[in-house]
């Protein structure tokens, strides 16, 4: 006499074959940054600027880059500009250094000329630590310190930008809205007005 499994064998054998794949494949692991990674004098060695920077407006922010206007504040290897330009990626697990809000101030080892930077996890020493800033002077010397330099303003040489691209793309969307909000009052209150003198013409 011939049997039929039952539906509910089916699924026990579906769910078991499942975690036997489960076990032999393993679970799938999120995404996460990989770096060959550097140690604390292959780190100075790999980087064009180390210094300490503030972070003070954003830019852009194109796909998670995001750019920064940042101002620096002391240098111990690279270009000694009062002011720069800094990118990183928004998300950790595309090896950038996060979201930075503005007034942060923090030290970074990036790579980049003339005022425009980046940096990633990846540039960072893997035996760094708390005593970073002790190491860098004993290496590298004391750091030049430019917080005694003014910082350019806007339209000047290195000032910060009239307005983030960011800004620009809000007051444009809020500006379409308004002459959308406009435009759709106007209509109405001429559409008002034809319904008006419509019914003062059947009136008379």
């Amino acid at each position: 006499m011939a049997t039929t499994s039952s539906p509910l064998r089916s699924r026990l054998l579906t769910v078991l074959v499942g975690a036997v794949l489960m076990v032999l494949v393993g679970a799938p692991s999120a995404y996460a940054c990989s770096c060959m990674g550097y140690d604390f004098e292959e780190a100075i060695e790999n980087a064009d600027l180390i210094a300490e920077i503030t972070v003070e407006q954003e830019i852009s922010d194109v796909d998670g880059d995001v750019t920064y206007f940042a101002v620096v504040n002391t240098v111990w290897k690279g270009e000694e500009s009062r002011t720069i330009e800094f990118r990183t990626h928004e998300q950790t697990t595309a090896c950038g250094l996060g979201r930075i809000p503005e007034g942060t101030t923090l030290r970074v080892w990036a790579s980049g000329a003339d005022g425009r930077y980046s940096s990633t996890w990846c540039a960072l020493p893997m035996d760094g630590g708390a005593d970073d800033e002790e190491r860098l002077t004993e290496l590298l010397g004391e750091p030049a310190d430019l917080t005694d330099q003014p910082i350019p303003s806007i339209g000047d040489p290195g000032g910060p930008p009239a307005a983030s691209q960011s800004t620009v793309v809000v007051l444009a969307v809020g500006g379409a809205v308004l002459l959308a909000g406009t435009t759709l009052v106007r209509l109405l209150g001429l559409a008002i007005a034809l319904v008006v003198i419509s019914a003062r013409g059947r009136r008379g």
